[in-house]
């Protein structure tokens, strides 16, 4: 079945949301995460519908199907084998590589997709830290991380993942050092909403609450989480 790369934004937005909730997805959700407005979503959905790739409820929520779900998987594949490539192989930064791989992903076809999966040996995660699906389409919990929030003000930990989806925050991190395989102590949680880090023993940083919530981290030797 084709499917045109504006439908298949949509996928990807709607397998994204699910991720992110853990439930039925609400059209608004996918007007914001795309950019357009509810009556634009509600056209595309209904059409999704028709095709099988989406069960649409309405006043209810969309979810996906099994078959739009392996479709979502193989378009996310597709995309983070990108952005390994990008970084790995023509040194474009990481905060740069997630526009890269959206405007890339609709053309490369599977069969270049797995001769690049040999060419990086398999990966398993992106440069953000996410995980790949492999050949079969399997792929671990996307929100299967512990977040830098869990850990307790003196404590040390390695950013493993970062939010790759919202560019602002992208950059802020990458400003600020924050970048996975970065070392990182928690100097202080305050009561404005920023938790305070200092990386690789550099200079101070206030990473506002929200996001700090979104940085993936794991325990330096002898660390235990909250």
């Amino acid at each position: 079945m084709e499917i045109s790369s504006v439908a298949q934004d949509y996928l990807k937005a709607i397998y994204y949301l699910e991720q992110e909730h853990a439930r039925s997805v609400r059209t608004v959700e996918i007007a914001d995460a795309v950019g357009v407005t509810s009556p634009s979503v509600t056209n595309m959905v209904e059409t999704l519908d028709e095709h099988g790739l989406v069960e649409y409820i309405p006043y209810k929520g969309v979810e996906l199907t099994e078959e739009g779900e392996a479709l979502v998987l193989n378009l996310v594949r597709k995309h983070r084998l990108l952005e390994t490539f990008l970084t790995e192989c023509l040194d474009v930064p990481w905060t740069d590589v997630h526009r890269e791989a959206d405007r890339l992903e609709h053309h490369l076809s599977d069969e270049l997709a797995e001769r690049l999966a040999d060419f990086l040996d398999d990966p398993v995660t992106d440069p953000h830290g996410d995980p790949i699906p492999d050949a079969d389409l399997t792929v671990a919990d996307e929100r299967s991380y512990t977040p830098l929030t869990a850990y307790d003000v003196g404590e040390t930990v390695v950013v493993e993942r970062v939010p790759d989806r919202d560019h602002d925050v992208r950059e802020y991190l990458f400003e600020h050092g924050l970048e996975p395989g970065t070392e990182l102590s928690l100097e202080a949680v305050t009561p404005v909403g920023t938790v305070e880090v200092v990386p690789d023993d550099d200079n101070l940083v206030a990473i506002p609450t929200q996001v700090a919530q979104r940085v993936g981290v794991q325990p330096m030797s002898g660390n235990g989480t909250s």
